[in-house]
């Protein structure tokens, strides 16, 4: 039965618990007032572009990079980005490698130019880019195989050659190599949509030089492992990472996107169990995606390694969202592996398909044209949160108050908003966070979550995957808990008990049978 607070949402045909969708704040429907980019003095915000002002009566207008159109200012150091392109881009025994890379391509453009290109042609390049031998076997499936003869030569013919393009020119295209978001900054990297599309051009062709070190804490935004064989889903991700290429050699977009690496002080987490903070508004509904949430901070359920798996066989919520929304992937490229006092925002990101299945049954579905309006800065209004849960190995550590303390803090450093935001709390879509390979327990994330958007004072929207039971019964919870005028500090003390008898019952049952007011005589 649903409950009299319930109601209909028909824009999504769905049902839903608690707070309408239509009275939580959201950024699209009350946009931030931004500075303008040349006032921002931050030496940890770096621009690969020029101050721009997004015109919505001139759409086309594109950014400029940061040193005009046809100047590189080189860096190849410990703290940049190493392009293919640097003059410390060099073989073993000294030879500068762009050389090599740009003859490579430039022979490979020509073959599309004259329509006469191989896919065996794009393995010799990569290989002679490279020095050494790679196997293709899921790109070549894909073209020869899966693609129809008019894809094959749209993409053989056409986007090859514009993607070819891109990387030849990244140097100019950028103007300068990327800033690395490094672990404890709190660094942001703003870019032109068109400097993305470069870097993941180079990406595809495997051009940037790999770390020295085999320990590295970056991932690599080389497409090594996604062009050569494997799962059947790895085919599915190339079909919606080449549809974004289609789409932009076809129109360029001209948007702006920013990404940025938060780091919360160590040791600044509230104290929880002092906290006098009620309860958030929530918004609770099974059968709608938290992509779907549009103008609310979207979670990404990340791995510490930002994208996870995306670059490889991984295809869960974080490397689907990363295959959708492409140019999120160029976040691979220069953010460190995350700390647990640590997220990364991506902001602006397109999305360019659609999708059916999860995991195994992933599917490309179709393209999306992507309609969110702009902020002053020409960055679509999306703001994505890459938050890493825990992997328990074994389950039972996640009952341990050390690990619901780091979950907690990992939360509220994601949900925390920064002071020029105070006064506009946008809600936050997430959902079971940490639950499908990671072994989160359901009842305990979203008690965590809720605690963390409560005390960062925001709503929450809860997307719950199909599991109309979990909503449900999170509903009945939070009701409970509001009938008793529950705080953030009554939740903690719950958990606490609760880490000592967590094999008795769920989390929900302990609840329910542990009136607020008895808590604190334990």
């Amino acid at each position: 039965m649903v409950d009299e607070q319930s109601t209909i949402d028909k824009s999504a045909n769905a049902v839903y618990y608690g707070t309408s969708l239509a009275d939580i704040p959201n950024i699209i429907r009350t946009p931030p007032i931004l500075s303008d980019m040349q006032d921002i003095h931050d030496p940890d915000h770096v621009f690969l572009i020029k101050p721009f002002k997004y015109d919505p009566s001139n759409p086309d207008r594109e950014p400029e990079p940061i040193h005009g159109m046809e100047k590189y200012m080189d860096a190849w150091d410990d703290d940049h980005v190493r392009l293919p392109c640097s003059l410390g881009n060099v073989t073993r025994d000294g030879r500068h490698i762009w050389p090599i890379i740009q003859k490579a391509l430039a022979q490979l453009k020509q073959k599309c130019d004259e329509k006469t290109v191989t896919v065996h042609d794009i393995k010799t390049t990569i290989q002679e880019s490279n020095g050494m031998n790679f196997e293709i076997r899921c790109l070549k499936q894909l073209i020869n195989q899966v693609f129809s003869a008019e894809e094959r030569a749209i993409f053989l013919y056409t986007i090859l050659s514009k993607m070819i393009s891109l990387a030849l020119n990244v140097g100019t295209i950028c103007g300068q190599p990327p800033r690395l978001l490094r672990q404890e900054s709190n660094r942001s990297v703003t870019m032109s949509q068109r400097q993305a599309s470069s870097l993941l051009a180079c990406g595809f062709f495997c051009l940037f030089p790999e770390p020295h070190n085999r320990h590295s804490t970056y991932q690599s935004l080389n497409f090594t492992h996604l062009l050569k064989s494997g799962a059947p889903w790895k085919i599915e991700k190339l079909k919606c990472i080449l549809h974004y290429f289609r789409r932009i050699s076809e129109d360029m977009p001209k948007g702006v996107l920013t990404f940025r690496r938060f780091s919360f002080l160590k040791n600044s987490d509230p104290k929880w169990i002092e906290s006098q903070v009620p309860l958030s508004n929530i918004h609770m509904i099974a059968n709608a995606t938290i992509e779907d949430q549009h103008g609310f901070l979207q979670v990404d359920f990340a791995n510490e390694y930002i994208g996870g798996g995306v670059m490889n066989e991984g295809i869960v919520q974080e490397e689907i969202r990363f295959t959708i929304c492409t140019e999120m992937l160029v976040s691979v490229l220069f953010c460190e592996v995350m700390l647990p006092n640590e997220c990364i925002y991506l902001i602006g990101c397109e999305q360019f398909a659609t999708y059916s299945g999860y995991a195994d049954t992933f599917k490309a579905k179709a393209t999306f044209i992507d309609k969110t309006p702009k902020d002053s800065w020409g960055r679509k209004l999306s703001q994505v949160v890459a938050m890493d849960a825990i992997y328990f190995r074994n389950p039972i550590d996640q009952y341990t108050i050390s690990c619901m303390n780091r979950e907690l803090f990992k939360a509220y450093a994601s949900f925390h908003l920064p002071k020029s935001m105070n006064n506009f709390a946008f809600g936050i879509a997430t959902g079971n966070w940490g639950c499908g390979a990671f072994n989160g327990d359901r009842h305990l994330k979203a008690i965590i979550q809720l605690m963390a958007a409560s005390e960062a004072r925001r709503p929450l929207i809860y997307c719950s995957f199909h599991d109309k039971h979990l909503i449900e019964s999170f509903w009945a919870i939070y009701e409970y808990l509001q009938e008793q005028k529950a705080t953030v500090g009554d939740l903690y003390l719950y958990l606490n008990q609760y880490s000592m008898q967590h094999a008795q019952s769920t989390l929900f049952e302990f609840i329910f049978s542990t009136p607020v007011s008895s808590l604190k005589k334990s």
